[in-house]
């Protein structure tokens, strides 16, 4: 199987924490953490705007790619905690080139979040050590074209009755050639932690097959690197690269609907300005660019173009 680096990335919001009906006094903390398949190679980076540095009481922080909130007390029934707190999950994956929409809608993210608590003082000097006391688990949505773009209010168990009000937007923003190097997860792994086999990159060795198609034959060590694809090679390369093209302009387009929807609906926000790509006329351009490049080119040079284009 050829692989394609997609990239997708996800903002979360926690909004405000309200205490329904905690049994205890102490001190609480929201983990956020998003989990993917153990079967889709992947690379995830976590990052807190602002962040300060590792554990801390008074602000968000990363640890271990979970993003985990401040420390905040609650006293009272009812108590509402403003939040505020936002984060980024940045996902580089690799999917199958063939049929690289059918993959990402597949994708089964999900976004865990924990619940925390401690009524020692002494114990908030080791934040990652505070015992985790109830956790959920959404179930993201994602659609490559749409984006995802919810909120939604997360009640923990009956036992520690409180609610985070949660916002989670999510686009595809990159589809390339693999960049990275991926560990592949082994058995019985789901955040890709423990039993990674990192094995050798079997992408490399046929993304020339997946785009140029099945009828591509790769060059003789005679022919080096003069070697030029046929006409129907070159076809299948053009339809390869117009679908890519075609489905991130098409993510770029939902994110651009929602983001107009949101300051029609909310005058109060900064009304930015934003440019609306023509998706057809833009689609155009970048097949022409493409095609433009001399067929009589060695294959390796058209290769290198088209993830230029793209």
């Amino acid at each position: 199987m050829s692989e394609v680096q997609g990239t997708v990335e996800f903002s979360v919001e926690l909004h405000k924490f309200h205490n329904v009906d905690l049994f205890q006094r102490g001190y609480y903390q929201i983990r956020a953490g998003l989990k993917i398949p153990s079967r889709i190679p992947h690379r995830l980076f976590a990052t807190v705007a602002g962040q300060a540095g590792d554990s801390s009481l008074c602000s968000a922080c990363v640890h271990e790619n979970n993003v985990y909130s401040r420390i905040f007390q609650i006293l009272y029934r009812n108590e509402e905690i403003i939040l505020n707190e936002s984060m980024n999950f940045r996902v580089h994956l690799l999917l199958d080139g063939e049929r690289v929409e059918d993959a990402l809608n597949e994708a089964d993210f999900q976004l865990k979040l924990d619940l925390h608590f401690t009524d020692s003082e002494q114990q908030l000097r080791d934040v990652p050590a505070i015992p985790v006391i109830s956790s959920r688990t959404l179930c993201l949505h994602f659609h490559p074209r749409r984006g995802l773009h919810h909120h939604v209010p997360v009640m923990f168990d009956y036992f520690h009755l409180s609610v985070v009000s949660v916002t989670v937007h999510a686009s595809l923003v990159a589809l390339h050639q693999p960049l990275i190097s991926f560990a592949r997860p082994g058995k019985g792994s789901w955040l890709g932690k423990g039993n990674l086999e990192a094995g050798p990159d079997q992408s490399s060795m046929s993304l020339e097959n997946l785009v140029f198609g099945a009828g591509y034959c790769k060059p003789t060590s005679s022919e080096g690197s003069f070697y030029v694809p046929s006409e129907n090679c070159m076809q299948h390369a053009y339809k390869w690269h117009k679908d890519l093209c075609l489905l991130l302009l098409n993510a770029q387009r939902g994110l651009h609907t929602y983001y107009t929807l949101i300051m029609s609906e909310i005058p109060d926000l900064p009304q930015l300005k934003l440019e609306e790509l023509s998706v057809e006329e833009t689609l155009s351009q970048l097949c022409m660019e493409l095609q433009v490049f001399p067929s009589s080119e060695p294959a390796h040079m058209f290769f290198k173009s088209i993830f230029q284009v793209l």
